[in-house]
């Protein structure tokens, strides 16, 4: 009889959690199952791109704007360039 694990003793499995996390930079879901966690994109991202699908899908812009879109957001994304970061945050004080 095949139980899952090679020295024949049962695995017990946790149940999966779903929780959401603020970090510096945005909320991001996470899940968690059996001592792994699997976390996605910031919402906030996540709500960009859904928000480029639906104007592509509607044609209301073309689909290589929006993935040429959804690519420069990204990239930004991972850049975290310090000058644009204070570039923001004067903007945002006026």
């Amino acid at each position: 009889m095949y139980t899952g694990r090679p020295d024949g003793r049962e695995k017990e499995l946790m149940t999966p959690q779903l929780s959401i996390v603020t970090a510096k930079d945005g909320h991001r879901i996470r899940l968690t199952a059996d001592g792994n966690q699997i976390e996605t994109l910031p919402i906030e991202h996540l709500a960009f791109y859904v928000g480029l699908g639906a104007l592509a899908a509607a044609e209301i812009i073309e689909w290589p704007v929006a993935v040429m879109m959804s690519a420069g957001h990204f990239l930004i994304g991972l850049t975290h360039r310090p000058a644009l970061k204070a570039l923001g945050e004067a903007l945002e004080e006026r």
